[in-house]
């Protein structure tokens, strides 16, 4: 054991070949369980080309090589080359001699010794027990990352859904609704019935006889617009009685209607007051003049 320790405080090894000078050292000498030691080379005094000892991924079965330099020039006398160490193994392990060529001299470097130190453990403290398996907290971002696959699925799958159901709901909404035809009355029939209606309300009955008037003589005109293409609507008494002169009415259907719109426009712009006889009677004649005058049909088409 003395031996061995002497060995280890040797210095770094250092000699001289006639005009150079080559130095290895251990920079510490001394390292921890999987800690690092630089192994150094230095030449000096460069006269003659320098052969390196070659070096792999160890130096020994203990004694692994983490990185090398490669030789580097400082200065113009003086080459070095880095040897990065470590070592897993506690105890004292021996570096082998180097051999180096200077020229045509060959120089051979001594053993260096590398103390590998264990971890240091309290003596005097009690042992503890095995810590519990650590459960790290709920993470969302990796938990998705892990089923990624399936959450991909399960987005699909209810795309895929609510994509089908509103691809139904459109091609029911474009699906034609069958609607029964409507039959369209004639002309005449229609206005007979609006005339129906209103005699039904009773509106001169209740104080409405402007009301009453402009109603149905508004229907009247209306008749006469569509049956006979004139301007009824927007005529007076006097231009539409003009219009009708050359109508199909004769005299008697001429005079009728222009007794009809003559008490209107009395009761309508002179505030005329008609007896009930008078409004029954407008009622009448109105129902007649549409009857005489209606045009001839025949059946009564259906309108899509």
């Amino acid at each position: 054991m003395r031996i061995v320790a002497a060995i280890a405080l040797l210095p770094a090894f250092a000699f001289a070949q006639t005009d150079a000078l080559v130095t290895v050292r251990l920079q510490p000498d001394s390292i921890p369980l999987g800690g690092r030691s630089l192994l150094i080379f230095e030449v000096d005094g460069i006269g003659a080309s320098v052969a390196w000892p070659v070096i792999g991924d160890t130096i020994n079965a203990h004694i692994e090589v983490v990185h090398d330099s490669g030789a580097d020039t400082t200065t113009d006398m003086r080459l070095v080359r880095t040897l990065s160490l470590t070592a897993f193994d506690t105890g004292f392990w021996a570096v082998p001699p180097f051999q180096f060529t200077i020229g045509s001299k060959e120089i051979l470097s001594e053993a260096l010794l590398l103390h590998v130190r264990g971890v240091e453990l309290d003596s005097t403290a009690a042992p503890k027990d095995i810590k519990p398996i650590h459960e790290p907290p709920f993470s969302m971002g990796w938990w998705l990352r892990q089923h990624w696959p399936w959450v991909a699925g399960v987005a699909a799958c209810g795309l895929a859904v609510f994509a089908v159901i509103l691809l139904v709901r459109r091609l029911r909404r474009k699906q034609p609704l069958v609607q029964a035809p409507v039959i369209e009355l004639p002309l005449h029939e229609r206005v007979l019935q609006q005339l129906a209606a209103l005699d039904k309300e009773r509106v001169w009955q209740q104080g409405g006889h402007k009301a009453y008037q402009s109603r149905l003589t508004d229907l009247l005109r209306g008749y006469i617009e569509e049956r006979y293409k004139v301007p009824a609507l927007e005529s007076t008494t006097d231009e539409l009685l003009h219009e009708l002169r050359v109508s199909p009415l004769n005299t008697d259907q001429q005079n009728l209607l222009g007794n009809m719109l003559r008490l209107a426009d009395l009761v309508k712009f002179a505030k005329a007051l008609p007896s009930p006889q008078e409004n029954e009677q407008m009622m009448a004649n109105a129902l007649r003049f549409v009857q005489e005058t209606a045009a001839p049909t025949t059946d009564h088409a259906p309108r899509s």
